[in-house]
């Protein structure tokens, strides 16, 4: 397994205003830092395809082999989802959207374009808590007691990545689905999905933290069920916030192998080896980043990449299970 930044901490998206780089200051970061990889982040400021010309992909593809890089995955925040007015087309815009990436991904020799199913930006859609059994996609009806609206969506879904994954197939590409809400829940809907879907090219971007459980055995069975559709991983850890009397409040997000990360890296990286995965571990960071009761900086940013290289690679190394070439940065 090698090790990979994804960009998208650099993007500005969960840091103070105005700490941000482009997306060859983020490139150079991974390099410096003795990642393996750097993955592009396929959206603005950092790499929307559009903003990309040729002759900035061909300058971009010099830059990886002059920082001797890897070309990493194209990622990409996706919602398949169609509007809930007849007249709104997003999820037409989202295929063009991703034939735009794989045409980016090969130009620039990158062989995964990551993907989610359907997403609002949060882990719920706002109507979420007025389902039947079923997460609601519509206001009260019968529709959603029965589960329709639910069924609807997911048909939504499963037609847009279906017409995106023939396109990737074409061209040489493979999708990683990445398990994430709304619509694939948990890591059987994804399969679920898959089963539907049928299209070769499409596969599983399977990361530890969105796991239904830490307990290790759970890890385990998890991964193993995912031998041969496993294509990309992110390495970000998350843990939960309790109040007193131990009521759940919230999440965040925490580096791997720090003091209060509560998952099981060994045992999900021991299940990767047994399923034979020797793909990407893309350490990201996606959502705000406090410190002090203030957003973040690029520094901390920095900080946090270096600490889960750090830690990530001891244990891949430990593991005999360590295949990337870099060695570490001097100190």
């Amino acid at each position: 397994m090698r090790l990979s930044l994804d960009t998208i901490g650099y993007g500005g998206y969960f840091t103070t205003p105005g700490e941000q780089l482009a997306l060859e200051d983020a490139v150079r970061r991974a390099a410096q830092f003795g990642y393996d990889a750097a993955c592009i982040y396929a959206h603005r400021p950092l790499g929307f395809p559009l903003d990309l010309n040729q002759d900035r992909r061909r300058r971009l593809k010099d830059l990886y082999a002059q920082l001797d890089l890897e070309m990493g995955a194209v990622v990409c925040c996706t919602s398949f989802l169609e509007a809930n007015h007849v007249l709104l087309y997003p999820q037409e815009k989202e295929i063009l959207y991703v034939r735009e990436c794989i045409r980016l991904a090969n130009d620039l020799g990158a062989g995964i374009v990551r993907i989610l199913a359907g997403f609002y930006g949060y882990f719920q859609n706002p109507l979420a808590g007025q389902g039947y059994g079923l997460p609601s996609f519509e206001s009260r009806s019968r529709r959603v007691s029965r589960g329709e609206d639910w069924l609807e969506a997911w048909d939504q879904v499963r037609r847009g990545i279906r017409e995106v994954a023939l396109y990737a197939q074409d061209e040489g590409i493979t999708l990683a689905l990445q398990t994430h809400p709304e619509i694939t829940m948990n890591n059987d809907d994804t399969l679920e999905l898959l089963a539907e879907i049928d299209v070769p090219s499409l596969k599983v971007g399977l990361d530890l933290p969105l796991i239904e459980s830490p307990d290790p055995d759970f890890v385990r069975r998890t991964v193993l069920r995912m031998k041969g559709l496993m294509v990309y991983s992110h390495t970000i850890s998350l843990r939960k916030i309790y109040t007193v009397g131990g009521a759940p409040a919230g999440w965040e997000e925490v580096t791997p192998g720090e003091e209060l990360d509560p998952l099981p890296w060994e045992a999900f990286l021991k299940a990767c080896q047994e399923i034979g995965y020797d793909g990407l571990l893309s350490a990201e960071q996606c959502s705000p980043i406090i410190r002090g009761h203030k957003l973040g900086t690029l520094p901390l940013v920095d900080e946090r990449y270096r600490t889960s290289l750090a830690f990530m690679k001891g244990l891949l190394l430990k593991l005999g299970a360590y295949t990337g070439h870099k060695q570490p940065p001097a100190q």
